[in-house]
């Protein structure tokens, strides 16, 4: 486990079968979605089946599965209703015991579709055959080869890939699988695996968490649920997994319009919002409506994890070059229920020596006029850890240097070697440095400023997997959600430790 578990092959195929795919991307959907699987790098065997078709985006095509001369780990399906219990039966003559079933139709419609289900599910139990779906998109594995950087498999519709990483996601949604992969391309979200899985007439949610719980590429769990089948399993299986791997949710129900919404979209019944409240906060899951905060959250708890940087206490020390943004985030972090506890005189001492005369070595440190980049991004945060008055830091100035040297030399300076090197000098004297520190205090530090992603020492800060925020709103609610796992795994841990 888990390569002993049904789902193994399903995600790491050695050989499939791709049904509703031909020669023009833009007259099919399954057309782009075999494009994308070939374009991860498929290392198997691609075997198209198409009625008409001999050959298929390069591969040679099959009339019919049974002609195929192996039997493939994997078949996929992107096909009219109508036609899935045929093509269903064929797959499971021909040995075929893992499938993902794209096509729509089924209980989202009505009693037809209600009735189709019933048709599919006795077939697959006649077969011992396992699929995800139906009416969805299907598998995202960033893992597919991990001794290829940028390998993939990929089912879905969407071409855009998100870097790997420790975060694995299932949805009952196929746009939540994989329309946010684009921003977490910018936003660094890393993101290992995520799975779109419908319908869940086969496979259940239940299912895929029992998966990435075992799963050692999987670290922080992200869901979107319309409903839960098994609530009372779900309840055991949530709780065991939390202290080790997070769980991040969004419940998409709980008001009647959304029920009407998602009664159309999976045909799911959901339920009360009261009673998933209850289930998330006994279980130790982190809930939100907001993708933003999803994303936030997931990257949060990823770095986290990967690093070993967990929250010790709910104290936090703001040093900021913006009086107002500082202001903002002392605000919301007391909101939140963490503290900004004012600095010893000892430590505002320390602080002094490195400040301005105009500058506030209170908490927040506000240094608006000091232009000494390595005291706001090394140095104060450096002097906090090692006070012990604090068990996280918000750091609000970051700019990015390179587009103010390439500014001001558009606007006619001369910008001479030393200049330049200001940038190479900072980003040697911070990156390391301040990882180093943050595991050795087991003390993170949020990094802020005012640009977008896409500035080039924003990407500096991703690629050394150093919390960074475009503008001021995230980093106080981000810390309270690391602080309240922090506080979960401990609990959990001293019970266990309690129990031996």
């Amino acid at each position: 486990m888990p390569k002993d578990h049904f789902l193994y092959k399903i995600l790491n195929p050695d050989s499939i079968a791709v049904f509703g795919a031909n020669n023009n991307l833009l007259t099919t959907m399954g057309s782009m979605q075999l494009r994308n699987i070939i374009t991860g790098g498929f290392k198997g065997e691609i075997y198209p089946i198409h009625p008409k078709l001999t050959q298929v985006q390069g591969y040679k095509a099959y009339q019919n599965i049974l002609d195929v001369p192996e039997t493939p780990d994997l078949a996929f399906l992107i096909l009219p209703p109508r036609v899935i219990p045929e093509v269903l039966k064929e797959c499971g003559e021909k040995g075929i015991k893992r499938l993902i079933i794209t096509s729509g139709g089924f209980r989202e419609i009505g009693e037809d579709g209600k009735q189709l289900s019933q048709e599919v599910n006795q077939i697959a139990e006649t077969y011992d055959m396992r699929f995800v779906g139906p009416n969805c998109l299907g598998i995202y594995n960033g893992w597919y080869d991990p001794e290829v950087k940028d390998s993939y498999f990929n089912t879905m519709w969407i071409y855009e890939t998100p870097e790997r990483g420790n975060i694995s996601i299932v949805s009952q949604s196929g746009t939540i699988a994989c329309h946010v992969f684009w921003h977490c391309q910018d936003w660094g979200v890393k993101i290992g695996k995520s799975l779109s899985i419908g319908n869940e007439l086969n496979i259940d949610i239940l299912d895929y968490l029992e998966y990435f719980r075992q799963d050692p590429q999987t670290q922080v769990i992200g869901i979107y649920l319309e409903e839960i089948k098994r609530g009372r399993k779900f309840v055991e299986l949530a709780k065991e997994i939390t202290p080790e791997k997070p769980i991040v949710a969004i419940y998409a129900g709980g008001t009647e319009a959304a029920e009407r919404s998602i009664k159309s979209h999976t045909g799911a019944i959901g339920g009360n919002q009261k009673i998933y409240d209850a289930v998330f906060k006994e279980t130790g899951i982190i809930s939100t409506t907001s993708m933003t905060d999803f994303l936030y959250y997931l990257r949060t708890l990823s770095f986290a994890q990967n690093d070993k940087i967990y929250l010790n206490g709910d104290k936090v020390g703001i040093i900021t070059d913006s009086g107002g943004s500082g202001s903002m985030m002392t605000k919301t972090a007391e909101q939140l229920g963490l503290k900004v506890p004012r600095f010893s005189k000892e430590l505002q001492s320390e602080i002094q020596k490195k400040i301005p005369y105009t500058a506030s070595a209170l908490n927040p440190i506000d240094v608006t006029f000091d232009t000494d980049f390595i005291n706001l991004l090394k140095s104060f945060p450096k002097i906090l850890m090692e006070s012990g008055e604090v068990d996280a830091i918000i750091v609000y100035g970051v700019f990015d240097f390179d587009d103010v040297l390439k500014t001001m030399e558009e606007s006619g300076m001369k910008i001479n070697d030393e200049m330049k090197q200001i940038s190479d000098m900072i980003q040697r004297a911070v990156f390391k440095p301040i990882k180093r520190l943050m595991k050795k205090y087991s003390l993170p530090v949020f990094y802020v400023g005012p640009m977008p992603y896409r500035f080039e020492w924003y990407r500096k800060f991703i690629s050394h997997d150093i919390p960074i925020f475009s503008l001021w709103d995230a980093p106080s609610k981000c810390l309270k959600i690391l602080y309240d796992y922090s506080q979960h795994r401990n609990k959990f841990k001293t019970f266990k430790n309690n129990s031996v």
